[in-house]
């Protein structure tokens, strides 16, 4: 049986999304953006999301492909959202008039492949003060991102942190889907992570967790603005009774990783309790021994 602290860094390891599942991530939206760039020449386009961010969460299942329209070939303003996401969905309808059809969704449209990692692709146009502008399906309006300073945000929290926070973000969000109850979102946890270590941490990797969540059950408490400093709050809708749920969540999964990480940082102690407690949290990845 494992230590302890080789089930954690085995579980990290995990993680992190295999160089197999990157050729396909790179071949794929190398074929995208040939497409993309033939039928509508985008002066722009990039890959963004948590992919982007280097914060994405092996099984990888989508990764954001983000188009900047031609301005002179699609002035702004001169289609609807759901009309900007239909010309989209149309090159690839009759690029592609075998496959399955594109699927809208309220910011993108997915193209499916048989890897099982998908490309949303996320049309927009530059905006001359704030970002970006992406269209939202749902209320037929344009909305201010900008991805490339989500990038920029994300990797200056890490090298704060030593280079040692995008692990930690990668466990808070796997053990946050095993909460079937947790009303938190991926964004929103990875965007209060940013402020969680100014430092590089010290201690065991559990000792760390252990920090991040405890510092998570006071931060969700507080409204989240957009890193990128546009547009509404990212837990914009979120009520104070979900609010006092997820700081419940945060509370008790600090407790348990530093009960754990007490009993096992004992000399020849049994593991087999902490085990027990962290495969609670973290689900079947958390494993023992190799299969």
């Amino acid at each position: 049986m494992w230590t302890v602290r080789q089930a954690m860094q085995r579980l990290v390891e995990e993680l992190e999304i295999p160089p197999v599942r990157h050729k396909a991530v790179t071949r794929q939206h190398e074929v995208v953006r040939a497409i993309l760039r033939h039928a509508l020449a985008p002066p722009e386009d990039f890959i963004s999301g948590s992919y982007g961010r280097g914060t994405a969460v092996h099984p990888l299942n989508d990764v954001d492909l983000f188009v900047v329209l031609n301005p002179r070939r699609h002035p702004r303003g001169s289609k609807t959202t759901d009309e900007t996401l239909k010309q989209i969905r149309q090159v690839f309808t009759e690029e592609w008039t075998e496959r399955e059809l594109p699927r809208l969704q309220n910011h993108s449209v997915r193209i499916a492949f048989s890897s099982k990692i998908d490309i949303d692709i996320v049309p927009a146009y530059q905006h001359e003060k704030m970002g970006y502008l992406i269209p939202e399906r749902e209320t037929g309006a344009w909305i201010h991102t900008n991805p490339k300073r989500h990038q920029a945000v994300a990797a200056e929290a890490d090298a704060a942190a030593g280079h040692q926070l995008n692990r930690l973000i990668k466990l808070v969000k796997h053990w946050n889907r095993q909460q079937q109850s947790s009303p938190l979102r991926s964004f929103h946890l990875e965007a209060m992570c940013y402020q969680a270590l100014p430092r590089p941490p010290t201690g065991t990797l559990l000792e760390q967790l252990g920090d991040v969540f405890e510092f998570l059950s006071k931060r969700v408490m507080h409204p989240c603005s957009d890193p990128a400093g546009l547009g509404g709050n990212v837990d914009a809708g979120f009520e104070k009774g979900q609010r006092e749920s997820a700081q419940q969540l945060f509370l008790s999964a600090s407790r348990t990783v530093r009960r754990a990480n007490e009993v096992s940082e004992v000399s020849e102690c049994d593991h087999s309790g902490p085990h027990a407690q962290l495969r609670k949290l973290f689900g079947d990845r958390y494993r023992t021994f190799e299969p």
